[in-house]
């Protein structure tokens, strides 16, 4: 289970991204482009152009040189504030002008030169100088993006869709793309899945859902919006595996080769936009499901047509939300259930899965690492060769990691010692990509980790600071750790408190008595 909210980590970077789009006869094409190979953030990676928010993109004086004014650019994006959502505009003219030389108007572009666009306060002042006016109305925003806790670096990117017109090309800045190329979302979505490019999660989440739409008009107005990402429960259909429109309870994104994920229609305060169920295996091999979640049909039906021949169902821990479709599953392919202890789950047998041991999907295979504390029968799994040239394995991480946010820890089926430990331990691994069991892939996973370390020791600071005003009951506490946190969340918090509480009392620095917590004197 997760607590489906993003609490505490350090802030994240404002910045813009520009999807350019084109109508062709085969339908709706996307401009991707490749970052260079000695870039120290994604680095080779096939991404949309954009980049952080300047200083002088929000400057006032861009009132009088864009279409949108401040209000109207605010509302456009849900009510942020004024300046800074007209400098997330301006950031994403600036940025798709300089990569790849888009500019709204296009004949601007005959006025400035892209190197002007290199530095955001010469561009300010040479389209104030020439009384240009950026066509940010021609922008749609379509979604926004918050890198999530425990990243190295973090941005809060706003997203926008933009229409190429019938002639214009991309002429890429040889400093800042490596390379640049029109593709369908089918296409580029398949050349991912064959191990041909690599994608960040939000990439790989537009790419899909622009999948469904054949003209920039169509998308344009399903996905004009500037809601947080990701909302994928309540998101227009998404392409399937095939190329397939697929309905919400049943829709399969191929992550890697080697990595389907299908979604369960379970969101919620817990889940999130729903479990994640993953299917693993190469294309022409059996496969491994880990983590069926529920029992509707529309998406066991697209579990296996994802997985074809399925060896063995993996349950990660026995929490409702991860193993409500095992049984069903079971039933209709015959499949051995492998987890931590001999337990049933999902009502059905289990082949108990030690420390170490080894699951095959064929000739793939995936090794158990027994990593409680989020539940005492917590299950990682490590994939190695799964993302070409990092020479890194991925993990599974069922509820260890989380796509966004942070694991709940709820005593007394879970303990804060043993979950700390256990990061410790996956930390150790210096593991690639993460598949978390709620919400999307993370980068860089090692770095993931250590920061939810971080994050859980700053909490438990505050805690223990907390309690400095005197006995207090855990309530009380949530409301001076978490006083920003809505109300239902609170609720949930109350349960990690606790796991804190219970970890300072093992370690002798604080007393509960009677309900109320207070410190321990020094002795």
């Amino acid at each position: 289970m997760t607590m489906a909210a993003t609490l505490g980590g350090h802030r994240p970077r404002p910045s813009a991204t520009v999807v350019i789009l084109r109508d062709t006869h085969p339908g709706i094409e996307v401009l991707l482009t490749v970052r260079p190979e000695h870039f120290r953030f994604m680095g080779g990676a096939t991404v949309f152009p954009g980049g952080a928010v300047a200083e002088a993109d929000l400057d006032p004086r861009w009132a009088a040189a864009s279409a949108l004014g401040p209000s109207e650019a605010a509302a456009a994006l849900g009510g942020d504030d004024p300046a800074s959502a007209l400098g997330a505009f301006v950031c994403a003219v600036r940025e798709a002008f300089e990569e790849v030389g888009w500019l709204a108007p296009p004949a601007a572009a005959a006025s400035l030169g892209r190197t002007e666009a290199d530095d955001p306060e010469r561009f300010l002042h040479r389209c104030l100088e020439l009384g240009l006016t950026l066509a940010t109305d021609r922008l749609v925003p379509a979604g926004r993006w918050v890198t999530p806790l425990g990243s190295p670096i973090r941005f809060d990117t706003r997203f926008f869709l933009a229409d190429a017109g019938p002639s214009w090309e991309p002429a890429p800045h040889p400093e800042e793309v490596a390379g640049c190329r029109w593709a369908t979302p089918a296409a580029a979505l398949g050349e991912l899945a064959a191990g041909g490019s690599s994608m960040a999660p939000p990439t790989i989440e537009m790419l899909h859902r622009l999948g469904d739409y054949d003209s920039f008009a169509a998308a344009a107005a399903a996905l004009e919006d500037g809601a947080p990402w990701p909302a994928s429960a309540h998101s227009p259909a998404r392409a399937g595996s095939a190329g397939t429109p697929q309905g919400r309870g049943d829709r399969v994104t191929q992550l890697s080769p080697l990595v389907a994920v299908v979604l369960a229609p379970n969101p919620g305060v817990m889940t999130g936009p729903g479990t994640n169920t993953y299917v693993v295996g190469k294309d022409t091999g059996p496969h491994v499901v880990i983590d069926p979640a529920t029992d509707d049909t529309a998406y066991l039906d697209a579990v296996q047509g994802a997985a074809g021949e399925i060896t063995s169902i993996i349950v990660t821990h026995r929490h409702p939300d991860h193993v409500g479709g095992v049984g069903p599953l079971v039933r209709r392919t015959g499949a051995a259930v492998r987890a931590w202890g001999a337990d049933a789950a999902g009502d059905c047998p289990v082949e108990p899965l030690s420390d170490g041991a080894h699951v095959m999907a064929g000739a793939l295979q995936l090794t158990a690492v027994h990593a409680p504390g989020h539940a005492p029968d917590h299950l990682c799994l490590l994939l190695d060769d799964d993302i070409p040239g990092t020479g890194k394995p991925s993990l599974l991480a069922g509820d260890n990691v989380l796509g966004e946010g942070t694991a709940v820890i709820w005593p007394p089926d879970g303990d804060m010692r043993t979950y700390l430990e256990s990061l410790k331990r996956l930390a150790a691994l210096d593991v690639g990509r993460i598949y978390p069991g709620h919400f999307h892939p993370l980068e860089g996973g090692r770095h993931i980790i250590e920061g939810y370390i971080a994050h859980r020791r700053q909490r438990h600071d505050a805690i223990l600071k907390a309690l400095g005003a005197g006995p207090s009951t855990v309530p009380e506490i949530v409301e001076r750790v978490y006083g920003d946190t809505r109300a239902e969340l609170k609720q949930i918090a109350a349960h990690t408190v606790l796991a804190h509480l219970l970890m300072a009392e093992a370690k002798g620095r604080v007393l509960e008595s009677g309900g109320s917590w207070a410190s321990r004197p020094p002795a």
